[in-house]
């Protein structure tokens, strides 16, 4: 407890405090007797409809001005060593303001904690349909989510499917993230004995959005027995196309107005079963909404989509039916309201999970460890800088980073560190590196990485017993004479299920200056990665060409400037040992200029990675079952 009162917290941005998820964490914190400071400034003045009728310039103008003031308030309290907080918290909606905020707190090295709890481009062009996948606005969108993320220090989502979805969109390690469930403030959701009546009220509540499926859940209306009757609390978006639909329909359906969170309670009270979501969209297959946690914490029955954030967590505290199915609802209803044991179960099941996994008690620790986490951290950029070859390698690793999802990653000959700064984001990292000099820079690099190991030398520092989900390595293979061999004891280190990440140079054709300069054996074709794998009891899992057009110039620059030194190499190993420094960033000013002209080259070689053009190869590669 005295970490906690400690610990101060700036929570920060242009949010709506009275929104459920902001009002929910704002209350844990306080819970357990943090110092939480709230600045928040609305881009909307009290008359929401003349903001909208505003122009463009108008509106910006104001959004300006907003950010202004966010930013001279986040100044204020962060250059003032008394009022100094040990984290600033950017809630829901949080990527427009964690462009901002987060860029100065990188100046003034305070920790940025965000609740990513919705994707901007989901729910935008996706979930709501408002504008076209192709636009300029969605490509904005989802720039603007990467980059929140990318400047966070820590981030909060709803539910691990959330996770691992928002994780794979941002090209985001999940090590970076953390669940802290929406859950209900059981001060307001409390079971109530409520009088009985003589109708079976079925309720739902919530916005009018797709996510919800309430087309669906006015279509089973039609479908249940007349002394049943559904009730649809709230506005939104989509309530006049509900509303259309029930009129057309002649749907047996009241409709009230949204109400206060003071009144919810004893309308959840009044109903014999509530409904949760029934939308088909990704999203609501990886969401748990506020209405299901308020349901459970009052003990009430709920029938919702099965899917499988559902399936996941409440499995047995829930009815479940399709998504998207009138009449699996309406069949589900009828059954459950007629069966008073099994409707009594669900109201206790639901009750008793709400105490055991998503209370007060459950969620606030979790919210307590990700603050704290993020509170020892610097919010500098971890990642060091890349040469412009390694660029073009980058987005191909990441990919297949975001298709394994390591949680242990061995890398062998990382030179100076620069990719393992990025390796090291995904969990359990240890590098080796025999050449003393990279070494000593790599050693530092990782040194901001509490799951991240550095030792000097070779394979040798490697146990045999010590096994990983994922073994790397980038431009050594070519550097040793038995390449094959080097292989097989690579391989010794992967699990079973684990994989494997190498590049090489490609063509044998194109082996020049620069490859002798650099201690290089050979260049690789493509049937000879077949055989290197074959012999390792590897299968292909994916091979990409990289470096198409760009990488050929870079390779041309690289081969005049190597061409004279060619001849002087004292050997071999020296070659190879001094490889890993050649034509390294030096500072992070150069880091930004490589990076701005190997961007393009990226663009470049898209159209050419299902094919052989390319300078080099990267191959993903697993072991086959039964060899270890």
């Amino acid at each position: 407890m005295a970490r906690n009162k400690a610990m101060s917290v700036l929570m920060c941005g242009t949010f709506d405090p009275n929104f459920g998820r902001n009002r929910q964490l704002l209350r844990l914190m306080k819970s357990r007797n943090m110092n939480v400071t709230v600045k928040n400034f609305s881009l909307w003045s009290s008359n929401k409809v003349a903001d909208v009728r505003q122009g463009k310039i108008q509106r910006a103008l104001r959004a300006v001005a907003v950010y202004g003031q966010l930013a001279a308030v986040l100044l204020s309290q962060t250059l003032n060593p008394r009022r100094r907080p040990s984290v600033v918290l950017v809630p829901h909606p949080c990527q427009f303001d964690a462009v901002v905020v987060g860029a100065l707190c990188r100046i003034v090295r305070v920790p940025m904690v965000i609740d990513y709890f919705v994707s901007l481009h989901e729910t935008v062009v996706d979930d709501r349909n408002i504008v076209s996948s192709t636009s300029l606005t969605a490509k904005v969108l989802r720039s603007v989510d990467a980059l929140s993320v990318k400047l966070a220090t820590l981030i909060l989502a709803d539910t691990p499917e959330d996770i691992e979805a928002f994780a794979r969109e941002t090209s985001t390690a999940p090590s970076k993230w953390r669940t802290v469930w929406v859950g209900a403030d059981s001060e307001i959701y409390a079971p109530v004995v409520a009088a009985p009546t003589p109708e079976k009220v079925v309720l739902f509540y919530g916005t009018y959005i797709p996510l919800q499926g309430i087309d669906f859940i006015v279509r089973a209306s039609l479908l249940l027995p007349k002394e049943y009757r559904i009730r649809l609390i709230g506005d939104g978006q989509e309530r006049p196309r509900i509303e259309k639909i029930i009129r057309e329909l002649n749907a047996p359906i009241e409709l009230l107005n949204s109400v206060s969170e003071t009144d919810l309670p004893a309308k959840i009270a009044e109903a014999s079963v509530c409904l949760g979501i029934f939308g088909t969209g990704a999203k609501s297959s990886r969401v748990i909404p506020n209405k299901v946690f308020q349901c459970m914490a009052m003990g009430k029955a709920i029938i919702t989509a099965d899917t499988p954030a559902i399936r996941n967590h409440l499995d047995h505290a829930v009815a479940t039916v399709p998504a998207g199915d009138p009449q699996g609802l309406a069949n589900e209803i009828v059954a459950l309201l007629q069966d008073d044991v099994r409707l009594r179960a669900l109201e206790t099941d639901s009750r008793k999970l709400f105490l055991e996994k998503f209370g007060d008690n459950q969620i606030a620790p979790l919210l307590m460890e990700a603050l704290q986490a993020a509170s020892g951290k610097v919010p500098v950029s971890r990642e060091a800088p890349l040469t412009a070859m390694a660029h073009l390698r980058a987005p191909l690793v990441q990919r297949a980073l975001l298709l394994l999802q390591p949680k242990s990653i061995l890398e062998i000959g990382i030179g100076q560190g620069a990719f393992s700064t990025r390796l090291a984001q995904w969990g359990q990292y240890v590098g080796v590196e025999p050449d003393l000099a990279s070494g000593a820079v790599a050693a530092e690099r990782l040194s901001h990485f509490s799951d991240a190991e550095f030792r000097s030398g070779g394979l040798e520092q490697i146990q045999p017993y010590e096994t990983f989900d994922l073994v790397c390595a980038f431009e050594v293979l070519e550097h040793i004479d038995d390449d094959a061999e080097a292989l097989r004891s690579w391989v010794e280190h992967v699990n079973e299920f684990g994989s494997l990440i190498v590049s090489f140079p490609a063509h044998q054709k194109r082996f020049g200056a620069a490859d002798i300069a650099v201690g290089h054996h050979r260049r690789y074709d493509r049937k000879d990665i077949d055989q290197l794998l074959n012999a390792a009891d590897l299968e292909l899992i994916n091979v990409y060409p990289y470096g198409a057009i760009g990488g050929h110039a870079l390779e041309f620059v690289r081969n005049a400037l190597l061409r004279q030194r060619s001849g002087k190499v004292a050997s071999m190993n020296s070659a190879t040992s001094a490889s890993g420094r050649l034509f390294q960033p030096n500072g992070r000013l150069m880091g930004k200029i490589i990076s701005v002209i190997a961007t393009p080259m990226k663009v470049l070689q898209r159209p050419f990675l299902h094919t052989s053009v390319g300078v080099g190869w990267v191959v993903v590669a697993r072991r086959k079952r039964g060899t270890l």
